[in-house]
C-alpha cells in the first residue's frame, strides 16, 4: 500500500514539474512579446518603418506561420534548447506586430485588458487541471469550431461584414477560453504518461507554444471587444 501511495506521488510530482515548466516557458514567451512591442512601441523611426511598409508586415505575419508549421512539424526531433529559442523567437516576432496596438489603445486599456485576459485564463486553466470529465470529445469539437470561425472571420473581413464581425469577436472569446481549459487537461494527462519520456522536452515546447497562442488571442479578442462603443 505504502508502495503504491508513494509511486503515486512521484507520478503526481513529474505532472506538477512537467506543467510547471510548460507555464514557465510560457510566461517567458509572454515576457519577451512585452518587451519587444514595448521597445519597438517607443522607437518611433523603426516603428514608421515597419508600418508603412506592406511588404514588410507581410513577411513578418509570413515568417511567424511558418516557424509554428516548423515547430510543430519538427519539434520533437529537435533538441530542446533549440525548440525553445524557436519558441522565443516566434515570441520576440510576436511583440513586433503587437507594437502596433500602441497606436491604436491607450496604455491604460492595453494593460486593463491584459489582466482580464490573465484572470479568464488563469481562471479556464485550473478548469482544466481539476475537472474529471475527459474533454476529448470536446477537444475535437472545439478544433472543428475554431477551423469555420477562421473562415467565417476571413470572409467577414473580406466582404466587411462589420456586425457580424463583432459577433464573430465574442465567439471568439468563448472559444479561445474553452481552448485554453481544453488543452491544460491535455497536457495534464500528457504528463501523467510522460515520466522519462525522450520527447519531454519537445513536448514542453508545444505545450508552452498551444497556451501562448491561447492567451495571445484571448488577450486581442477582449482588446478589441474593450473598443466596442
Amino acid at each position: 500500500m505504502s508502495t503504491n501511495q508513494a509511486a503515486g506521488t512521484v507520478s503526481e510530482s513529474r505532472v506538477n514539474s512537467f506543467l510547471a515548466q510548460v507555464y514557465l516557458l510560457m510566461s517567458i514567451g509572454l515576457v519577451v512579446t512585452a518587451l519587444v512591442a514595448t521597445w519597438v512601441s517607443m522607437n518611433l523611426r523603426f516603428q514608421y518603418r515597419l508600418f508603412t511598409q506592406p511588404w514588410l508586415g507581410f513577411g513578418l505575419f509570413i515568417l511567424q506561420i511558418i516557424i509554428v508549421v516548423a515547430l510543430s512539424a519538427s519539434v520533437m526531433r529537435l533538441s530542446t534548447g533549440v525548440a525553445a529559442l524557436l519558441f522565443l523567437f516566434y515570441s520576440a516576432l510576436t511583440g513586433l506586430t503587437f507594437s502596433s496596438l500602441f497606436l491604436i489603445y491607450t496604455n491604460e486599456q492595453i494593460a486593463s485588458v491584459f489582466w482580464v485576459a490573465a484572470g479568464m485564463f488563469l481562471l479556464m486553466s485550473l478548469m482544466g487541471l481539476v475537472l474529471k470529465k475527459d474533454m476529448s470529445k470536446a477537444g475535437g469539437f472545439l478544433l472543428m469550431m475554431l477551423l469555420g470561425w477562421i473562415v467565417a472571420w476571413f470572409f467577414s473581413f473580406l466582404f466587411n461584414l462589420s456586425n457580424f464581425n463583432w459577433m464573430l469577436t465574442f465567439i471568439g472569446i468563448a472559444l479561445f477560453a474553452g481552448l485554453t481549459a481544453w488543452d491544460t487537461q491535455r497536457l495534464k494527462q500528457m504528463g501523467q504518461q510522460l515520466d522519462s519520456h525522450p520527447a519531454r522536452g519537445g513536448l514542453i515546447v508545444m505545450g508552452a507554444l498551444s497556451l501562448y497562442l491561447d492567451f495571445i488571442n484571448l488577450f486581442l479578442l477582449l482588446l478589441r471587444a474593450s473598443s466596442r462603443n
